[in-house]
């Protein structure tokens, strides 16, 4: 039974209520193309337009819905997305007890036809059509599916809310001099290794007198494009610096000594990240002007808000909800889907050109750095999942739909000052979109499994993808 959906009069109603929906028409303004979303384990009788499946055709420009039928043969040969998957998950989507950001990022939700690196800016136009659709009908009630949860969490009780208590308050026990001693088999301490093996660089230490000849025979635009995707990079990396104390504050109240001695390393790789961008200015671009005229709206919302709230809040709620959302907006938002794309990217044009062997190196070394600090992000998340359940796990798959949109945005607002066909170095948006997508459903994947596993399991495992 499907009350209705998939037919052409919820298609037609679906269509009238984007048309007069005034949130849709502002989300979706720079959404052009069409999409069909499709019920794939559709019964034949259900099937329009041929033999090609059971499918909504939505024709969208700029906020307005053009058309809205049951999607024929001609409909899939031209749609710009075809989102495909089962009744269950449409009628979780349809019901909000998932999202289709998540729901994509997830595989729950399929993506047919059409690339993920062009569909990702959209994503919040996409929410919003799903909500429009929310009021036009909705599947009747049905077993909630396993991997579906209300992604809004219950709001915190006053116990969960409270600071930890600290063990400053009462007598002290050291850990390293009791019969405890270090857990060397705990992955956090796996990683304080590596730390100590690869993470002992010094920026001044990196010649840069190449990078300066090469910087003076770029074109105009090029060094515009070094220039705003650097200044990202540090000022990121002063923020990331500075707003990480809260978390190795509450890592120490909780007594967890080897995740707080791979923090130190933690801390230090990225006060070394700020001198070594500040090195590119001083020393290849030699630029002293205010940088920050590069920082985009979304960038400013990020970085200057959420990132600092989010971890900021440790300080006086260090409940695991806290802790999952500060974790997901610095490890998975910041590092993962921001920072891991722009080095990658950035290391590969310089590599490409053979340009500026000084940054290359400090791109090889921000980029091992990093993923030591996105794997500790990983297992931190795992761990709270594994220990307080479903409740964290709702609050890192909201926190992730909340901030997505914004971050994508920076990927795109970095690359509007340029005209689309004439980016320099040949670079596309939708190339960045892709890689990042890509590595943050690994990572998602992985921080899913931890709702299934013992804290032993996850650090075997964790131990497992980071051996080399």
């Amino acid at each position: 039974m499907t009350d209705g959906l998939f037919t052409e009069t919820w298609a037609t109603a679906l269509g009238e209520a984007l048309q007069r929906s005034d949130s849709y028409r502002v989300a979706a303004k720079g959404w052009e193309g069409s999409i069909i979303l499709e019920w794939n384990d559709a019964p034949i009788s259900s099937m329009s337009g041929g033999a090609m499946g059971c499918g909504v055709f939505l024709d969208l420009h700029h906020g307005e819905c053009r058309a809205a039928r049951m999607a024929t043969v001609q409909d899939y040969t031209t749609a710009t997305f075809v989102l495909s998957t089962d009744l269950t998950v449409w009628n979780g989507l349809l019901t909000a007890h998932i999202t289709p950001t998540m729901a994509l990022l997830r595989g729950k939700l399929k993506l047919k036809q059409g690339s993920i690196g062009a569909l990702m800016p959209h994503v919040g136009a996409a929410s919003e059509l799903v909500r429009v659709a929310q009021t036009v009908s909705r599947a009747p009630a049905t077993p909630t599916p396993a991997f579906a949860h209300v992604i809004t969490p219950a709001p915190p009780t006053a116990a969960s809310t409270a600071p930890a208590s600290s063990p400053r308050a009462s007598s002290r026990t050291l850990q390293s001099t009791s019969a405890t001693g270090l857990r060397y088999d705990l992955f956090p301490m796996k990683l304080w290794e590596k730390a100590k093996r690869l993470g002992t660089w010094n920026p001044s230490d990196i010649d840069f007198t190449q990078d300066r000849a090469d910087w003076l025979t770029l074109a105009p635009d090029e060094q515009d494009m070094l220039l705003r995707l650097t200044s990202l990079f540090q000022a990121g990396e002063e923020c990331v610096t500075l707003d990480i104390l809260p978390l190795l504050d509450v890592i120490s109240q909780e007594g967890r000594l080897e995740e707080q001695l791979y923090l130190t390393s933690f801390l230090w790789e990225e006060a070394k990240h700020v001198e070594a961008f500040r090195r590119f200015f001083d020393q290849v671009a030699e630029e002293h002007s205010d940088l920050t005229r590069f920082h985009s709206p979304s960038y400013h919302t990020i970085f200057a808000e959420e990132l600092p709230a989010a971890m900021g809040r440790l300080r006086t709620d260090a409940s695991p909800i806290a802790q999952a959302r500060a974790s997901a907006t610095y490890n998975m938002i910041v590092e993962g889907v921001l920072a891991e794309t722009g080095y990658h990217t950035y290391h590969r044009v310089l590599t490409t050109r053979g340009l500026m062997p000084g940054m290359q190196r400090v791109a090889a070394l921000l980029k091992a750095d990093e993923s030591r600090h996105l794997a500790y992000g990983i297992f931190l998340l795992s761990r709270l999942v594994a220990e307080h359940g479903d409740s964290v796990w709702d609050a890192i798959t909201a926190r992730m739909e909340e901030l997505l949109p914004s971050a994508i945005a920076i990927i795109s607002e970095a690359f509007s000052a340029y005209p689309p066909d004439r980016i320099p170095f040949g670079l596309h948006p939708e190339t960045f979109v892709t890689f990042a997508t890509g590595q943050f459903q690994r990572r998602m994947e992985r921080i899913e499994r931890a709702r299934h596993q013992s804290i032993a399991q996850i650090n075997a495992l964790e131990a497992l993808e980071n051996a080399t």
